[in-house]
């Protein structure tokens, strides 16, 4: 095993093939930050492209006794960035083209009134929300904290108040929620109910 400071490209190619961890440690800190950088010119995306560097990296370690064979690591470990992320946006666009294709057939699917039901609840919610921003500060933590999905108590231990005072914000929640909106009952009842 050699000193870091003195391989060479040859040497350090060699060391690598060997199974030299520290060899290895030394090529990755001298070119992880340009690859990441290439990588992201090209995905657009500081951490996709860290994660493909890694993956090239794992890989050159995996098949480390072919390396013998690679006459310069530098262009390997650029060529293997370059075409891993040009695989990585290729996969990209597939998955945007299959999630295109689902919502597609999704609308196709759906009847007029479904999509109607749709637009109903979405608005019910968002006129709900208006609601509840409305309300007493203390009665808007509790009815956000129960949509969100937590229990009496679990809010009671939140906000460091009694259980029964988490039920008395919440059943005057439901009193003045009501008076802002007689048609939302069923879903202010379905909201806070436990």
């Amino acid at each position: 095993m050699q000193n870091s400071e003195t391989y060479s490209e040859k040497d350090l190619v060699l060391s690598i093939t060997e199974g030299d961890t520290e060899a290895f440690d030394k090529l990755f800190l001298e070119m992880y930050p340009a690859l990441c950088l290439l990588s992201n010119k090209l995905v657009n995306d500081e951490t996709a492209a860290k994660d493909i560097v890694s993956e090239v990296f794992l890989q050159l370690w995996k098949n480390r006794e072919f390396l013998s064979e690679v006459r310069s690591i530098n262009a390997y470990l650029y060529v293997a960035t370059r075409n891993r992320s040009l695989n990585h946006l290729k996969k990209l666009k597939r998955n945007e083209k299959k999630i295109q294709l689902a919502y597609e057939k999704q609308l196709n699917d759906k009847s007029y009134e479904d999509i109607l039901q749709d637009v109903f609840n979405a608005e019910a919610v968002r006129v709900l929300h208006t609601a509840i921003s409305t309300l007493p500060p203390e009665c808007t933590k509790v009815v956000q904290l129960n949509i969100e999905g937590l229990s009496t108590n679990e809010i009671a231990l939140q906000l460091g108040i009694s259980a029964s005072a988490v039920s008395h914000q919440k059943a005057r929640a439901i009193r003045l929620l009501r008076e802002k909106m007689i048609p939302g009952v069923v879903i202010i009842s379905l909201l806070l109910g436990d």
